[in-house]
């Protein structure tokens, strides 16, 4: 008897990987930006976040703002003077490493340096985050806030490391709690207490590290943030 098809699984979450075409495609695009604009930057995002990332391509529209594997970006540029796209690029090809993206731009180099040293969003940190400060809840009565934590997440706190107990109604801790050091990579205990008391220990920002000048003016420059 024929196999019914009316029962087939249909995996939803399944994604194709990136075909060689679509990497091929990318590489094209990077290289039409190189022509297209005056500064290609490079640059680092602290605690990325997509949401944020947005507020910035909005932000830069007339620009170009391009995240990706380093390795396909490198490539587009090229690494070396024999195969970069633009005169002098090959520098800042060789600095896409780690958590760094590309930006393709008309504004000028004091422009881009003072917006992005000024644009920052506090989030809360994620597992896996270094973090730059330390956090600590003194014993007795857990404040949230001004106010006192309801009694209802007591059994929350037992359950994320506190030593707690009741007291008339009011979660109190039994001695100080170190919740994090700066210095600590967080866990998920970590993380969900900071949550709990509106601790955004996280910045997103993006730094600029270097540019590279459009090819009339046959030379590289690099611009550093100290």
């Amino acid at each position: 008897m024929p196999r019914s098809k009316r029962n087939t699984v249909v995996a939803l979450t399944q994604t194709d990987k990136k075909s060689k075409a679509h990497k091929g495609e990318l590489i094209n695009t990077i290289r039409e930006q190189a022509e297209q604009f005056n500064y290609v930057w490079v640059f680092d995002v602290e605690h990325m976040r997509n949401n944020i990332l947005q507020e910035v391509r909005t932000a830069w529209k007339g620009s170009r703002i391009f995240l990706g594997r380093n390795a396909v970006m490198r490539k587009a540029l090229g690494a070396t003077v024999e195969d970069e796209c633009r005169l002098g690029v090959h520098k800042v090809a060789n600095l896409l490493e780690g958590n760094r993206g590309l930006l393709f731009t008309n504004e000028e180099p004091k422009v881009v340096l003072e917006w992005f040293a000024d644009f920052k969003k506090e989030d809360f940190a994620r597992s896996g985050n270094v973090i730059e400060e330390t956090f600590v809840l003194p014993a007795g009565p857990i404040m949230m806030g001004e106010e006192t934590a309801p009694h209802s997440l007591e059994p929350q706190f037992r359950k994320l490391g506190l030593s707690t107990h009741l007291t008339r109604g009011v979660p109190t801790l039994n001695a100080e709690h170190t919740v994090c050091k700066k210095g600590d990579t967080l866990n998920s205990n970590q993380v969900n207490l900071l949550k709990l008391f509106g601790k955004p220990l996280a910045t997103f920002q993006i730094i600029p590290v270097s540019a590279s000048k459009s090819p009339t003016a046959r030379f590289a420059v690099e611009s550093r943030l100290e």
